[in-house]
């Protein structure tokens, strides 16, 4: 793999590996870090938008016909994709 080449198979998107030792020493200001790149999504790439909620049960949100009043929620859902 390249290095301007960042795999897009895995979410979240991989750290870049470190260079070596890390040092927060003001008398070593040369400490070597990787280089920060600006990562895009490729040119026409859909906008989506997951949402994990741990320890929710499947019909407590009022967009899946529960109690729980989720509005937010039902706006999201009116206009996406839900299952």
């Amino acid at each position: 793999m390249s290095p301007d080449h960042t795999p897009r198979t895995i979410l979240p998107i991989p750290d870049v590996t470190h260079v070596g030792l890390t040092t927060y020493d003001a008398k070593d200001p040369d400490t070597s870090y990787p280089p920060i790149r600006d990562i895009r999504p490729p040119d026409g790439a859909p906008n989506v938008l997951v949402i994990l909620i741990d320890d929710v049960g499947f019909g407590a949100s009022s967009a899946f016909g529960g109690p729980c009043q989720t509005p937010n929620f039902e706006k999201l859902a009116a206009s996406g994709l839900r299952y």
